[in-house]
């Protein structure tokens, strides 16, 4: 069990199964949780309930959803998802066979919903490298390879992709944003860890992604705030860094940040530094996402809220200063870290387990709620 004081793990394998548990019976109980919150929510939403999801609102999950669930998502009008997809999920032996089907999976749901997606591309596969952290810059064989699989995947989502052509009876909406990495600044997904590798990186896949869709936007990884001693680079320090590295300032549209803390001052304290250096580096009219935020429903963890109410009330208050903020910061989107809760027994980061919006038996919890006010009021 790996500790979020130490470092945070997700291991979402993006598959088309379905999360265990998902039948009948929790389309059933999620169809009537909807007829719950639209009776209890309506009235306060008003005519905000026929506009769309907004793509400020997004969410990241630690396991597949299914469709019943990105129904609720899309009636819960939250318009961005986060998709963290390992390399090797989709390209398994090196040789040119890619298998894209969970990936198709997750571009068909979203778009039918009218839910921007956004893909977040990490970990160097087995048949390349014995440990999943390296950076796949170290040779032109494995810069090969990781510039092809990020060519392809743009060549089918992207604009005019493959994928929309195969599938005319899919809403066309191309895949704009790619997210190059996860959490580089810390050990657990980066070694070593190293603002110069990680510029190399991003220049390599900038111009890959780039060259397949001139219409595309690249994103930074998202830096994890302040990683403890020992287990990182503390993200203000890290992206100062990348901007001594040659050409990091034009391989990124967006950048990305990760802004744990036990406080929401703190998450907003966290966050300033990655906007004052972007400013300070001529480059104010990029955006800025907070692509992973979150506080889970226990008293025990180093981000745990101590109570389902409690975890309510601090969505509540970092949403009301993320958005009072909103312009300062050029934010663009603030995902929240989960969707729903896991199993005590799952391999995770320690805090991981409640930070969802749901719980294990698919039941909504007052952070859902509460994340409703905000959505529905818009």
């Amino acid at each position: 069990m790996i500790s979020r004081g130490e470092e945070k793990k997700v291991n979402h394998q993006t598959t088309r199964t379905r999360r265990s548990g998902i039948g009948v019976g929790l389309i059933v109980l999620l169809f009537g949780t909807l007829i719950v919150l639209v009776g209890g929510r309506a009235g306060a939403a008003g005519a905000a309930d026929d506009s769309g999801p907004s793509p400020f609102f997004g969410i990241i999950t630690q396991q597949p959803m299914s469709e019943a669930e990105f129904d609720t998502m899309a009636w819960g009008r939250l318009g961005s998802y986060r998709a963290t997809i390992p390399w090797g999920s989709v390209d398994r032996r090196g040789d040119g066979d890619l298998d894209w089907e969970a990936v198709d999976y997750l571009v068909k749901t979203t778009a039918e919903r009218g839910i921007e997606l956004l893909p977040d591309f990490y970990d160097t596969p087995s048949w390349l490298a014995d440990n999943r952290r390296r950076l796949p810059i170290w040779n032109g064989y494995a810069r090969y390879h990781w510039k092809q699989f990020l060519r392809e995947a743009v060549d089918r989502y992207g604009t005019g992709g493959t994928f929309w052509s195969e599938h005319p009876g899919v809403p066309e909406l191309p895949v704009r944003n790619w997210q190059v990495w996860n959490e580089p600044n810390i050990k657990y997904w980066a070694w070593p860890v190293s603002a110069g590798k990680y510029a190399r990186l991003l220049r390599i896949s900038a111009r890959a992604i780039r060259k397949a869709d001139p219409n595309a936007r690249v994103v930074t990884a998202g830096f994890y705030s302040r990683p403890r001693n020992g287990a990182g680079i503390p993200a203000r320090k890290f992206f100062k860094q990348l901007y001594r590295q040659p050409g990091f300032r034009n391989s990124f549209d967006i950048a990305a940040i990760h802004p744990y803390a036990r406080t929401t001052r703190k998450s907003v304290r966290r966050t300033f530094p990655i906007r004052e250096a972007m400013n300070r580096f001529g480059q104010r009219g990029k955006r800025l996402m907070v692509t992973e935020l979150g506080w889970g429903s226990d008293a025990v963890t180093s981000f745990g809220a101590g109570s389902l109410d409690a975890q309510a009330d601090q969505l509540a208050s970092a949403y009301r200063a993320y958005l009072k903020h909103r312009r300062k910061l050029g934010l663009k989107a603030v995902y929240w870290f989960s969707w729903s809760d896991l199993p005590p027994e799952t391999v995770t980061c320690s805090f991981c387990r409640e930070t969802g919006l749901f719980d294990l038996d698919g039941r909504a919890k007052p952070a859902w709620h509460s994340l409703l006010d905000f959505t529905h009021d818009i």
